[in-house]
């Protein structure tokens, strides 16, 4: 009898003990870091992504995939109020440095939320939508490429997958004179100069040639002082990927340059110096290719020999899209 309640004693202290196991290990876990996988829907529309989120002391640092191949986004200054979290990330582009500002509603282990920036003077947002695959902190150095070395060559082979689903390339437009036919609007914004008034707001339709290589198009734009049309041609050559660009703008200005479009991501203008208005002006131009509706352009000003200076950006939309 007295050996049947000794043993009795012993099971009810194990139960016990992992019970009290369970619930201090339960206490520990933080609500936050881990692995979080799931869709992005922007611009580019909706692809998969993930996020890997690290605490040190009571700082929360995390990394997720950008837009573009072998891109990076390190968000810091995580703040937490009950169920919403809020963090930055900040993405170097070749209009210059843009701050992301997430905001997500924390329900468990699922957290949805939103990516908020400004870009060349207009709000864009895009919808995040996450789960927890993963709470251990260990996880979260796996997935972020700093595993201790002893574990690295047992788990080479999961890396290896993970790098896989890191590293897929992105979408990207395919270079051809048809991506510019259609109708397109975009908000100009930047400072003016004797080539075009800022702020501007615009519309031009791009008709494609029966050559087949070229479209031509008017740009039609209403600005504080009143309305300007510059009339465009674009030609391209697909072999070469090369690009000829002549405006005649509203000014009486003809810019005449060739664009390099040999990276499906980016288009580079050398446009020939013009005089205008008693100036000596040298206009640099790059088209960033965001998706197969909307492209951007950066511009830079060199006035009477002087160093180049920003002279604005938009972000074109092409109507109708969805």
């Amino acid at each position: 009898m007295r050996r049947a309640l000794n043993i009795r004693s012993i099971v009810c202290t194990i139960i016990l003990s992992a019970q009290l196991l369970a619930i201090s290990v339960f206490a520990q876990q933080d609500k936050l870091v881990g692995r979080w996988e799931g869709k992005v829907q922007s611009l580019q529309g909706e692809r998969e992504t993930n996020l890997v989120i690290r605490k040190e002391g009571a700082v929360y640092t995390g990394v997720m995939p950008g837009m573009r191949q072998g891109m990076e986004i390190q968000l810091k200054d995580f703040k937490i109020d009950g169920d919403k979290v809020m963090a930055r990330g900040d993405v170097e582009t070749p209009q210059g440095a843009i701050t992301i500002n997430y905001t997500f509603t924390l329900a468990g282990e699922t957290m949805k939320g939103q990516g908020a920036l400004d870009f060349g003077g207009q709000s864009v947002t895009f919808d995040i939508d996450l789960k927890r695959v993963s709470a251990t902190a260990a996880a979260a150095a796996t997935s972020a490429g700093q595993q201790p070395a002893a574990q690295e060559q047992s788990q080479r082979q999961g890396q290896g997958q993970q790098r896989q689903r890191m590293d897929v390339p992105q979408p990207q437009q395919k270079q051809s004179i048809d991506y510019f036919a259609g109708q397109w609007s975009y908000k100009y914004v930047g400072r003016e100069s004797a080539l075009w008034p800022a702020p501007r707001e615009c519309a031009v339709t791009f008709t494609k040639r029966a050559d087949g290589k070229s479209v031509e198009g008017v740009s039609e734009c209403k600005h504080e002082g009143g309305a300007f049309k510059d009339n465009l041609v674009i030609v391209f050559d697909e072999a070469t990927k090369m690009m000829t660009f002549t405006e005649k703008l509203g000014s009486g200005v003809a810019l005449a340059s060739k664009g390099d479009w040999t990276s499906p991501i980016s288009i580079r203008f050398a446009i020939d110096p013009v005089t205008a208005k008693g100036q000596k002006l040298q206009l640099r131009r790059t088209i960033s290719i965001v998706a197969a509706h909307s492209f951007t352009v950066a511009e830079e000003l060199s006035e009477d020999g002087g160093p180049f200076v920003r002279l604005g950006s938009a972000v074109f939309s092409r109507v109708g899209a969805k």
